[in-house]
């Protein structure tokens, strides 16, 4: 068993409000072609965490399930909820139709998306505005006999889901794929925090997709950035290994792609990774 501090995490409410989808109108895709990016905000039927990343028809950024935002302050990035949430928190329907009704934090997107999964009876009784409480408990998670590996947004339960196990002197993760350093990109080097704000695989060349075999990826997936270090942001070093959760979908936008928070990173070679079939939070939780 590994040791950790759970018992000495604060667990908290912080608030959301389940917002509108969003749309910029028609944007220049990386090809140089117009589309109207689809996905972002709201409540998605039949969009949940375990689908795929690729192929939705206008799909750009797409996040499964219901996206809510913290209202306490003008930028959403700024509110508690952007903090404090982790991925695997109890979330409660506060009002509205489906009042009481329990979900899953499944993640952060950017700046301003914060996703939740319900099953779909209670989806088909939210609704925009409804408000959305987190049982936010994770920050300041620490696991005792490996103090350099950062923890970020990673309730216990995903902790405990994650399956770590010691071999010759590393923690190893299972992941379904490895993804090179270069491959990074919206997100890098923005804010000098880790915790409000995810960052892209760019899968705008098409021939990279290929390569690394990035079209089985899915919403929910585990898996390793190699020589990224996301202890304070998200950056380039050498040797560090990176895991991390895809939290929404591919796009067609320059430097963009399948978003992923991260949950463990560390620059000291004492964390690695097993290339599995399948590690997903959905398949862990039971979420389709």
């Amino acid at each position: 068993m590994l040791k950790d501090n759970r018992d000495r995490l604060l667990e908290i409410a912080v608030q959301g409000e389940i917002v509108s989808p969003s749309s910029r109108g028609y944007r220049a895709q990386w090809d140089g072609k117009p589309k109207l990016g689809l996905g972002m905000g709201g409540i998605k039927y039949n969009l949940k965490v375990g689908d795929p990343c690729f192929g939705w028809a206008s799909g750009d950024h797409v996040e499964p399930g219901v996206t809510i935002r913290g209202k306490e302050r003008k930028n959403p990035s700024e509110c508690a909820l952007a903090y404090l949430a982790c991925i695997g928190n109890e979330a409660t329907a506060i009002d509205g139709e489906a009042k009481g009704a329990k979900g899953v934090f499944t993640g952060r997107h950017a700046g301003s998306d914060d996703l939740v999964h319900f099953d779909q009876e209670t989806l088909e009784k939210l609704a925009i505005g409804d408000k959305v409480q987190v049982k936010a408990v994770g920050v300041g998670l620490r696991l005792l006999d490996y103090p350099d590996i950062r923890l970020n947004k990673c309730s216990p339960r995903l902790l405990d889901s994650l399956g770590l196990e010691e071999k010759d002197g590393k923690l190893v993760a299972p992941v379904v794929k490895e993804v090179p350093s270069f491959l990074m990109g919206s997100g890098i080097g923005f804010w000098p925090v880790t915790e409000p704000v995810d960052y892209d695989i760019q899968t705008t060349d098409p021939k990279a997709v290929e390569k690394y075999g990035l079209e089985i990826l899915r919403l929910g997936d585990i898996v390793c950035l190699r020589d990224q270090l996301c202890v304070n942001g998200r950056g380039y070093y050498k040797g560090a290994v990176t895991v991390g959760v895809i939290v929404h979908g591919a796009s067609d936008y320059a430097g963009h792609g399948p978003g992923v928070n991260p949950v463990l990173s560390t620059k000291d070679g004492i964390l690695g990774y097993d290339i599995v079939e399948k590690a997903n939070i959905a398949d862990w939780w039971g979420l389709k």
